[in-house]
């Protein structure tokens, strides 16, 4: 008996950690310090993410990845996108979707422990919103109301009175 229910409970956890979120909310805010290359590369060597397409939108090259593994395509990672300042420095945003509700939960959980201030929780008709920010980041957080999916949104922020 005793061994059926270490057996039980050990593949319990060995489903929980297959199916388990594949990026973190730190590594998402890590790359928008990242060249398009340096995203690839590190998602590259990560072996979670491979690179889906790359498209030219308004001269900006946008990068997608999608989750690798048993249930692919449930995640997905864009970069590319950027404001350029006239001072000539970029200001870059990374875009996280996932078709399952739960991570995106845990992100909002993430963003909290990352120190980000909660600047607004609301609702529209098709999602429930988090706006998180802090002196470097904005981040938008919409999740599906009916729980099928979300996205995070993170961007970079001008610092202002700093040469």
């Amino acid at each position: 008996m005793k061994k059926y229910l270490f057996f039980l409970s050990l593949s319990f956890f060995y489903t929980l950690s297959i199916h388990g979120q594949r990026v973190k909310f730190s590594d998402l805010v890590y790359f928008t310090s990242l060249t398009n290359r340096q995203v690839y590369d590190n998602l590259k060597e990560g072996k979670a993410f491979r690179q889906d397409y790359t498209t030219d939108v308004k001269g900006q090259e946008l990068e997608y990845f999608k989750n690798t593994g048993n249930k692919p395509n449930t995640e997905r990672i864009t970069v590319g996108s950027f404001t350029k300042l006239n001072d000539g420095t970029v200001l870059r945003t990374v875009n996280y979707t996932s078709t399952d509700a739960q991570h995106i939960i845990n992100m909002i959980s993430q963003a909290k422990r990352y120190g980000l201030d909660l600047k607004f929780r609301g609702a529209d008709p098709f999602n429930t919103i988090y706006l998180f920010d802090n002196s470097f980041y904005h981040v938008s957080i919409y999740l599906r109301r009916d729980q099928t999916s979300g996205l995070v949104e993170i961007k970079q922020k001008e610092l202002l009175g700093l040469e």
